[in-house]
């Protein structure tokens, strides 16, 4: 077994958390394990003006730390599962996905208000066109503007007036210590998370088969399921970080509740489904639905 084991990470507060949190479970699962840090800053920590959506289905929060893995200067890398796209390099594999947060959006206002409670012609704060269409759906009075920067200086954004409220993962906040009023939380079926949110996922080398028998250890099997069924729709569908598609699948009482929305320019109307899937091959059923959406569509 490796005595001692590099993670790539990005450098921005919440990411040195997370990585934190897998390192955690490393040394719980490996006595004797040596975990150090790589902070590595990415295309998207550097360039805080371009919207997210013009990046596309790029990686731009993880493609310096996949360098880093590919030239052996890191063993592994923890992202956020939602920042990495549904095609990476061929020499790299998603390992384990040890844990997942709460994995609905929040809206986060100066006086913790609800969505009904926002003036007309509020300005919200967001790069996600998934966030922006369902939240017009609900308040097509709303104004939206892009928002680019960490989980702090998003909110300090909304506490210094430049927004009236922004749209941010409960996960994050809760993984940095923001208190969350109720009433700010969004249900599952007014607004569906991006595929994969409050998930993290570990990164390593396709042949380093050693530490990919240790992750295996600290995968977490059911979260697993989840994921890969709601990437599986994304991918299907297409698009990426450009146009609105949002997937989770919710296992309870041994079958999968699975929400989802998808638009594309061409589509009459954005696309708003809730199914019930059976437990096993979710990921292909999760497919198939995405399959029918696109043909409903033309």
């Amino acid at each position: 077994m490796r005595s001692k084991l590099i993670i790539a990470t990005r450098g921005s507060k919440l990411a040195l958390h997370q990585s934190e949190l897998v390192k955690a479970l490393l040394l719980e699962n490996f006595n004797g394990l040596e975990v150090e840090f790589l902070e590595v800053t990415t295309r998207g920590d550097v360039d805080q003006k371009t919207p997210l959506s013009a990046f596309g289905n790029s990686g731009v929060f993880v493609k310096g730390l996949e360098e880093k893995l590919l030239g052996g200067e890191a063993d592994l890398a923890v992202h956020s599962l939602k920042d990495v796209p549904s095609d990476f390099h061929p020499e790299l594999v998603l390992a384990a996905f040890p844990l997942r947060e709460d994995v609905r959006d929040v809206l986060i206002t100066k006086n913790n208000c609800h969505w009904t409670e926002l003036r007309e012609g509020s300005v919200v704060g967001t790069s996600s066109p998934a966030r922006k269409e369902q939240l017009k759906l609900l308040r097509p009075d709303l104004v939206f503007k892009d928002i680019r920067g960490n989980v702090d200086t998003r909110v300090q954004k909304v506490m210094d007036g430049e927004y009236d409220a922004t749209i941010l993962a409960a996960a994050g906040l809760k993984r940095l210590g923001y208190s969350i009023a109720e009433e700010s939380f969004f249900p599952l079926d007014e607004a569906v998370p991006s595929p994969g949110q409050g998930a993290l996922v570990i990164q390593a080398r396709k042949n380093d088969l050693e530490l990919l028998e240790m992750l295996a250890q600290i995968n977490d099997s059911g979260i697993e399921k989840q994921v890969k069924a709601e990437r599986q729709f994304m991918k299907v569908i297409g698009g990426g970080c450009r146009f609105p598609v949002a997937a989770y699948a919710e296992f309870e009482a041994g079958k999968v509740v699975f929400r989802a929305i998808a638009h594309k320019p061409h589509w009459p109307k954005i696309e708003k489904v809730k199914v019930e899937f059976l437990e096993e091959d979710t990921d292909l059923q999760a497919e198939e639905l995405a399959r029918k959406l696109l043909e409903r569509n033309g």
